[in-house]
């Protein structure tokens, strides 16, 4: 896998916490693909890139690697993860629990103030964003504001801090551009199949539409070969090794 971070993309507007402003950059690079799994994070070139101090650029890796986005090694530095069949089966294990849970809640308190319609504007934001599969990155935007509204609506606030959408979007990072065309107009099926139901107040039945589409994810990823799965899981992705 190649070292070298891409040089074409325009250095981001420096925030008040340059740490913060890393760490959000190097979350987008992931998300859309500008930083693949298994690629390394070279310091002097992210200082580069970024335009932010190499010190800057250190935290901003410990705040990714905290997140579980980034895997530290002492002997090669910070790489993106790159995870395992394992490690995408627990992802998605979690995932299929946590947001089957998010649907039911939602499910039960559209008809609240301002639910339908906030609910409303974020599948619509999906729908048009799958409509356009040239671009992914956006479409991996508009899939965690869906999802995040989602848990907001269900109205626990304590759902938001477990749901792993920053875990699933180095899953799917790691392995959107290899599933098959026929499983997006499946998972668009499945959103559409959810969403109805979320609107309807069917609190049971949008949580087993849920779990079935996170179901139906993880089978098409366990079919995928085993050349883009990293060999070996570490114990302990974000930690250094003691």
């Amino acid at each position: 896998m190649a070292s070298r971070l891409p040089r074409s993309q325009p250095a981001l507007k420096r925030s008040a916490s340059s740490p913060d402003h890393g760490a959000e950059a190097l979350r987008e690079g992931i998300r859309t693909g500008r930083y693949l799994p298994g690629q390394r994070l070279i310091e002097s070139a992210l200082t580069e890139e970024l335009q932010i101090s190499r010190g800057s650029v250190r935290e901003a890796i410990r705040l990714v690697a905290a997140e579980g986005l980034v895997a530290l090694n002492r002997n090669r530095g910070a790489s993106v993860r790159h995870l395992s069949r394992r490690e995408v089966d627990d992802i998605l294990v979690i995932q299929e629990s946590l947001t089957s849970l998010a649907a039911r809640l939602a499910a039960t308190r559209i008809d609240e103030p301002g639910h339908r319609a906030r609910f409303q504007r974020a599948y619509s934001a999906l729908q048009a964003a799958d409509a356009k599969p040239q671009n992914e990155g956006a479409l991996l935007d508009v899939r965690v504001r869906f999802y995040a509204e989602l848990v907001a609506i269900g109205g626990n606030v304590e759902l938001a801090s477990f749901v792993p959408i920053p875990q699933t979007n180095v899953l799917r990072a790691q392995f959107e551009r290899h599933l098959p065309r026929t499983e997006r107009a499946k998972r668009r099926a499945d959103y559409t199949a959810i969403a109805e139901l979320i609107l309807a107040g069917s609190a049971g039945p949008a949580a087993v539409a849920m779990g079935r589409h996170i179901r139906r994810m993880r089978a098409a990823i366990a079919a995928l070969p085993d050349h883009l799965f990293a060999e070996a899981e570490p114990a302990n992705p974000g930690r250094r090794p003691r």
